[in-house]
């Protein structure tokens, strides 16, 4: 339970509870409205009187209870939930994140290095995506999945934030090996539009295919491809801008160029504005009512309390 429909409603607990203490503090051992409370100055105070005082004390307190029951199923007391479209009509998106050395003893965005900026800006698109489905791949001399393509933001959150140049052991940038691999996870996609995200800040210098080769593959699964070049073009790696723009056109993609940091978060808002499916439907939105659960409780309240009402009168005050 986690809203009401109507909320205001709860507001009439508060006259009931004054008038609870107000009768509990006049007469503790007894109710005003249906016993007189006068009955009980007459009785011993054996244990047995005393536990039918207890007794009609509870007895009027189920009534006050099955009347703030009642308020509560009035409130319209539920849950509510909200059921996305069919991922698989929106857009499944790789991302294939540079890790390689250069990523972390870059100097062009101090304080900070490349590859945190990258990690911190692609966990911000990866929150604004809801209705798509994200992947992970993670590469320097090699290529590696860190995700298959998941709704779970909550994981791909955690994923990029654990990513370090440590995952990978090969030296170097592997470009055509993170593409091919990227492109063989969205191979059996039926989504929509399928795109992948290449982030890098090196030339591609090793791996077992060259970036033509891969960018072929991409293209004809029907991949489009935006190649961000991360770093500025004068600093202490190579960067090679002509490869990576070459990637995208080939694939229908584009490239960008992002010399800092906020050029980067830019770059990575306009490919959320780029890339937007209109869903076959709006996000359902589900309220679940649970006001039958608290009439039951006040049927249970009053029951009971007649129940006990009954037991004490039986016996001749």
């Amino acid at each position: 339970m986690d809203q009401f429909q109507r909320p205001y409603l709860l507001l009439l607990m508060f006259p009931i509870l004054i008038l609870y203490f107000y009768q509990w503090k006049q007469n503790p051992y007894g109710p005003i409205f249906f016993i007189k409370s006068d009955r009980f100055q007459k009785l011993n105070s054996t244990l047995g009187i005393q536990f039918r005082r207890i007794l009609y004390s509870f007895t009027e307190f189920l009534v006050y209870l099955s009347m703030v029951f009642l308020v509560v199923a009035a409130a319209g007391p539920g849950s509510k939930y909200k059921l996305s479209p069919d991922s698989t009509k929106g857009v499944d998106i790789m991302i294939a994140l540079d890790i390689s050395g250069s990523m972390v003893n870059s100097y062009d965005f101090l304080p900070r290095n490349r590859l945190s900026v990258s990690k911190d800006l692609l966990r911000e698109f990866i929150k604004k995506r809801l209705y798509d489905r994200i992947g992970i791949v993670v590469f320097a001399g090699a290529a590696y999945l860190q995700s298959p393509l998941s709704s779970d933001r909550f994981a791909l959150d955690e994923l990029i934030a654990g990513t370090s140049s440590e995952d990978i052991e090969e030296q170097g940038t592997a470009v055509g090996d993170a593409l091919v691999l990227s492109s063989y996870r969205l191979k059996n996609s039926e989504a929509k539009s399928k795109v992948i995200i290449l982030l890098t800040d090196g030339v591609s210098n090793t791996g077992k295919l060259d970036p033509d080769t891969a960018a072929y593959t991409s293209k004809t699964m029907g991949i489009k491809v935006y190649c961000i070049g991360i770093g500025k073009e004068e600093g202490q790696y190579e960067i090679n801008y002509e490869s990576l723009q070459k990637i995208s056109s080939n694939t229908n993609g584009k490239f960008f160029r992002a010399e800092s940091p906020e050029v980067l978060e830019s770059v990575l808002n306009e490919i959320d504005q780029l890339e937007v499916v209109e869903l076959p439907s709006k996000p359902l939105e589900i309220q679940e009512t649970q006001f039958p659960v608290f009439v039951f409780f006040t049927f249970i309240s009053l029951i009971l309390y007649l129940l006990l009402k009954i037991y004490p009168l039986k016996e001749k005050i």
